[in-house]
């Protein structure tokens, strides 16, 4: 269950699978929740790479929306990692080129408020690890998880019990399965903050 956040959301990082291919439903998923954050005013980060980080692109795109992506100097791409995309990259309005994969990463996870999670490898593994436990670090300011697909259920389930995981990194996730509820989730933690301080001016407003 996520639980409430002071963090202000304006930026969304998307992670997962590099190879997901156009026709993959983890790919549709991503190009549709891009597209309709895009289109309700959020910026979309990627890894600049191809398959999930690529849909996240092109359907912020096609939601006339923002994109930063973060990437690694070509000369430094370690062996078995997808390297940049320029499909992606000559669509994004600003990139970041790092010099190492930690870098790359570390960028990604700076810039972002919150981060949706699709399927994915051990690269998508990496990255969750990072977030979710920075999440618990600053619980309560915290940038929300959001893991997209029925899919991840059974394997947070399985993390949860086996690994005893704290009630802190219980409340800093949803798992959903369709765009607009990934929409809702942002929205929430959006109003948190717009409420808290329509309240403060109207104190002052009081007093």
């Amino acid at each position: 269950m996520l639980n409430k956040t002071n963090k202000q959301i304006k930026i969304v990082a998307f992670f997962g699978d590099a190879d997901a291919q156009k026709t993959d439903a983890h790919f549709i998923g991503a190009f549709e929740t891009a597209k309709l954050l895009a289109e309700n005013g959020y910026i979309i980060a990627n890894g600049g790479g191809p398959g999930v980080m690529l849909a996240a692109t092109l359907g912020a795109k096609a939601g006339s929306g923002q994109v930063q992506a973060v990437v690694i100097d070509p000369k430094k791409v370690p062996k078995n990692f997808e390297g940049e995309s320029h499909e992606n990259t000559d669509l994004v309005d600003k990139k970041y080129e790092l010099q190492f994969y930690e870098e790359r990463l570390n960028k990604i996870v700076e810039i972002a408020d919150a981060f949706v999670i699709f399927k994915g490898g051990t690269g998508t593994l990496a990255e969750v690890g990072l977030v979710w436990s920075k999440a618990k670090f600053e619980f309560g300011h915290h940038e929300p998880l959001i893991f997209f697909g029925d899919f991840w259920r059974e394997i947070i389930s399985t993390l949860v019990w086996d690994l005893n995981l704290e009630k802190k990194e219980q409340e800093v996730y949803e798992i959903v399965d369709r765009p607009e509820k990934v929409l809702e989730l942002l929205n929430k933690r959006k109003l948190i903050k717009k409420k808290s301080i329509y309240l403060k001016w109207l104190e002052l407003f009081r007093a």
